[in-house]
C-alpha cells in the first residue's frame, strides 16, 4: 500500500512538473490549485487501471502496453471534457502529455525493476 501511495504521488509529480513546463512554453502566468487535485484524482485511477491490467498477466506484452496506453487516453479524454482541460489546452498536447507521462513511469518503473533484480542477484551470490 505504501509503494502505490508513493508510486501515485510521484506520478502526480511528475504530471504537474511536465504541466508546468506546457504552461509555460504557453506563457501562462499561473496554475490553478484545483488542477492539482484534478491531477492526483486522475493519476489515481490511471494507477489503479493499469495495475489491474497487468495483473491480467497478457501474454503478449505489446498487447498490454496497448491496452495500458489506450486505456490512459480514453480516461483522460474523458475527464478532460468533464474538467474542461480542452479549454486551455488543445487536444493534441493533452494527448502527448499523456503519452510523455507513461513513458516517463515506464522508464521509471524498469529502473526500478532493474535495480530490485541487482539486488536479488547480490544475495543469491552472497548465499552461494
Amino acid at each position: 500500500m505504501k509503494k502505490t501511495i508513493i508510486n501515485i504521488f510521484a506520478m502526480t509529480g511528475i504530471t504537474l512538473v511536465a504541466l508546468s513546463m506546457i504552461a509555460f512554453f504557453y506563457n501562462a502566468t499561473m496554475l490553478c490549485l484545483n488542477t492539482v487535485f484534478q491531477a492526483l484524482g486522475v493519476n489515481i485511477l490511471i494507477y489503479s487501471g493499469i495495475k489491474l491490467i497487468s495483473k491480467l498477466e497478457i501474454s503478449l506484452s505489446l498487447l498490454e502496453t496497448g491496452i495500458k496506453l489506450i486505456y490512459t487516453i480514453l480516461l483522460v479524454i474523458v475527464f478532460g471534457y468533464f474538467f474542461s482541460w480542452y479549454d486551455n489546452l488543445p487536444f493534441p498536447v493533452l494527448i502527448a502529455f499523456t503519452v510523455f507521462i507513461l513513458i516517463i513511469c515506464e522508464l521509471l518503473d524498469m529502473l526500478n525493476l532493474k535495480i530490485k533484480i541487482k539486488e536479488i542477484n547480490d544475495l543469491i551470490g552472497n548465499d552461494i
